[in-house]
């Protein structure tokens, strides 16, 4: 039963019956007397009341476990959608520059050329496309299911477990916040893809040994802010690495919570990404 019908019968159905009730209960006052009759319209609302009850909140539920299924099924096309857009930033372009090196290598022994040049990218672009997979094998691990219960802080220290136990580097983190009950599934499951996202590219571009993540929640919001000791790179690099595909994703998820991004950055000393989700969206500040 849809909406729309149960909401006509909850109207007419119990004004219907007690109404031929009344009309009844005069008609044929001399069987029933008047207090015998008020008993019995009470009786006939609480029993109309319970069964109305009973649909619209069997309705309701069915609605939310609809609305609960279609949240779930939502949340797996965005991590779908979130995996292959970092399938196509890395690993293709990879795989793609392999095949052009391959491609050297072969006319530079048919041309009885220098082939150690392009041997050497090749194993670089190899060792690389191999980080980026386990890398994304690590994502696919800790793809979060929504619910409600969802903890950053933890689902952060196991990540970072598994990053020092990879790569070697020593990390820290640093919780000053509670269970952010107060920001949606959502937001938390985003917060923690960006996380990923900045851990990923520190792996990737920064060769850092140390990696240090704080988190901080007060009453105007929270902060994430992720630093490296790694070669870091000078400001005027800054707008060129913004035009990149792989920063334009790390601001599509900042953006689709209505965060804000602060990156500092200073060559041969380091990088500092802050996070800051505010409880009020309506401002941005950068």
């Amino acid at each position: 039963m849809n909406i729309t019908r149960m909401k006509w019968l909850a109207a007419l159905v119990p004004a219907i019956c007690i109404g031929l009730f009344e009309f009844a209960r005069h008609e044929f006052l001399h069987v029933v007397s008047m207090e015998w009759g008020n008993v019995l319209v009470a009786a006939l609302t609480g029993l109309l009341f319970v069964l109305f009850s009973h649909g619209i909140f069997a309705l309701m539920e069915n609605l939310y476990g609809k609305l609960q299924q279609e949240k779930r099924e939502t949340a797996v096309l965005q991590e779908r959608y979130r995996i292959a857009r970092n399938l196509h930033d890395s690993i293709a372009q990879a795989l793609f520059f392999m095949n052009v090196k391959t491609i050297e290598i072969a006319a530079a022994c048919q041309n009885r050329q220098e082939l150690l040049p392009a041997i050497k990218e090749l194993q670089e672009a190899i060792k690389l496309t191999d980080t980026e997979i386990r890398q994304h094998i690590f994502s696919l691990q800790a793809v979060t299911q929504p619910n409600d219960n969802f903890d950053l802080a933890a689902a952060i220290q196991v990540h970072l477990q598994q990053y020092e136990a990879q790569t070697g580097a020593t990390t820290k983190l640093t919780k000053n916040c509670s269970s952010l009950a107060k920001f949606s599934p959502y937001e938390r499951r985003q917060l923690f893809h960006i996380f990923q996202e900045l851990l990923f590219n520190i792996r990737k571009h920064a060769e850092a040994t140390q990696v240090s993540i704080s988190l901080k929640e007060n009453d105007q919001g929270f902060s994430m802010e992720i630093a490296d000791n790694g070669k870091g790179f000078a400001a005027e690099n800054l707008q060129q690495k913004k035009s990149s595909f792989g920063y334009k994703i790390l601001e599509q998820d900042i953006q689709s919570i209505g965060a804000d991004l602060k990156l500092t950055s200073v060559p041969g000393t380091g990088t500092t990404v802050t996070v800051l989700l505010q409880d009020s969206r309506s401002e941005v500040i950068v």
